[in-house]
């Protein structure tokens, strides 16, 4: 199909500066990009309180001006060598709005993202120097920070130094117990598993539990032996429906008990399941002070073509996250075969496969059912205890809400053994036709914890 080619509008450069010259700061903002303009505003600021002292223009990291990170770097704190931190004091600035986000990590709601200008001060040997910060948003709908700085020439060692600390500072995650989200639309939350609610094989149960605690107690100073970053890595794979979620909700609430810390990875956003936020939780995790627990639940849908040579690189341990206190990747898939080959059979990039199974015997199967009939299980509903081996802990739930819906609709106030029967196999014969009761992509336990789904 042809397309039509518009004219193209010349563009008279020395028009437009001639007219940014006498225009007013609103319409050379109107004329310019969003970062030139905090640029030009800077170099009056620094002019005003310079003079004509040499300075050099940087992109510079959203960090410096985050209100947590201000706050967590005191002034007087030594940088680097014989660089201190004097502090800051807020500058006016006409372009930029300032404005903050917060977070709930517990009771107290907590300032984070900020946007803003400030003057830095430091000192270095004898000699004191300035520079001058501004960052905002890249738009109106576009809520990605920009952010520049202007410093002294020859320099540029203490303000990389300085970011340095910005960046640990923002990452730097306190022992809470609740649960960190990288993406998604919550930042934390609370667990609500217990370990002894987890229905699976005792053999498998104990044996990832061991597994993680032998790690953080006895194999991080191994790992160090051996000059290897502690990074450990765990895939937990099976149907849907079979209890990786609930796993990962018990030994997320484990690990928060020995006072660990737990980051999860969410693709519940506008984002959706992005690289750049495993990349994030990662450098989260190396700046961490703390053991750390990291949570990436459907590990398949971020091996995107383009990104699996970079989650390679961390799996093989380039990029993996060298924090000394150690820290353990627990990844799930329900679809194992999507994930690459290279990822799967190669020692190293992932250290254990683990196979969540359906349900494989009536001691199991009882105590699902047990479990979601809760006060409506009577000792003849285990009639339908054969039926349900192989069967999923999610279809053992949906047989059980199923149920109890038939009798509420039937006005009983208990299940009879009938009911119980009629849901078994009108869901039975629902997944022998193809239609799956499970959702092929869930949430995971962040965004649903507060409704308990076991099994799942």
């Amino acid at each position: 199909m042809a397309t039509s080619k518009l004219p193209r509008k010349r563009i008279d450069v020395e028009e437009i500066t001639s007219h940014l010259s006498t225009a007013s700061p609103e319409d050379k903002a109107k004329l310019t990009l969003r970062y030139e303009t905090l640029v030009r505003w800077a170099k009056e600021r620094w002019q005003e309180l310079n003079g004509n002292k040499p300075f050099v223009t940087l992109w510079a990291s959203e960090n410096c001006g985050n209100h947590l990170v201000r706050t967590r770097l005191k002034a007087g704190r030594k940088i680097k060598g014989q660089i201190s931190y004097l502090g800051y004091e807020t500058l006016d600035c006409p372009y930029v709005v300032p404005i903050s986000d917060y977070r709930l990590p517990g009771r107290k709601p907590m300032l984070m993202e900020t946007v803003g200008s400030f003057l830095f001060r430091f000192k270095v040997g004898e000699r004191s120097l300035q520079a001058i910060y501004v960052s905002s948003y890249y738009s109106d709908d576009e809520r990605s920070i920009i952010a520049i700085v202007l410093i002294p020439e020859h320099q540029l060692e203490t303000w990389a130094a300085f970011e340095i600390h910005c960046n640990k500072a923002a990452r730097y995650l306190e022992r809470t117990q609740s649960v960190y989200i990288v993406g998604g639309t919550n930042t934390s939350f609370k667990p609500n598993v217990e370990w002894d609610e987890v229905i699976l094989p005792d053999g498998i149960k104990n044996d990832l539990r061991a597994d993680m605690e032998a790690f953080f107690k006895d194999g991080v100073p191994i790992y160090k032996q051996l000059n290897l970053a502690p990074f450990r890595k765990l895939l937990l794979v099976g149907p849907p429906g079979t209890g990786k979620t609930t796993l990962c909700a018990a030994l997320a609430g484990l690990a928060l008990k020995q006072r660990r810390v737990v980051v999860y990875v969410s693709g519940a956003d506008e984002d959706g399941a992005s690289f750049h936020k495993i990349h994030h939780a990662l450098n989260v995790v190396a700046s961490a002070n703390h053991p750390v627990l990291l949570i990436v639940e459907e590990i398949d849908v971020y091996l995107r073509k383009d990104d699996k040579a970079q989650i390679l690189n961390v799996l093989d341990g380039l990029e993996s996250p060298n924090n000394p206190k150690g820290a353990l990747l627990l990844a799930t898939t329900n679809y194992p075969e999507v994930i690459d080959e290279r990822i799967a059979k190669r020692p190293g990039r992932v250290d254990r496969i683990i196979y969540i199974p359906p349900i494989q015997d009536e001691d199991q199967a009882r105590q699902m059912l047990k479990r979601y009939m809760g006060a409506q299980y009577q000792p003849e509903q285990d009639a339908v205890v054969a039926d349900l081996i192989g069967q999923t802990g999610a279809f053992v739930r949906e047989v059980a809400l199923h149920a109890r819906m038939l009798a509420a609709h039937n006005r009983q106030t208990l299940v009879t053994l009938d009911v119980l029967q009629k849901s078994v196999q009108s869901l039975s014969t629902q997944l022998s036709t193809g239609d799956d009761l499970r959702p092929r992509r869930r949430m995971g336990f962040a965004e649903r914890n507060s409704r308990n789904l076991l099994g799942s």
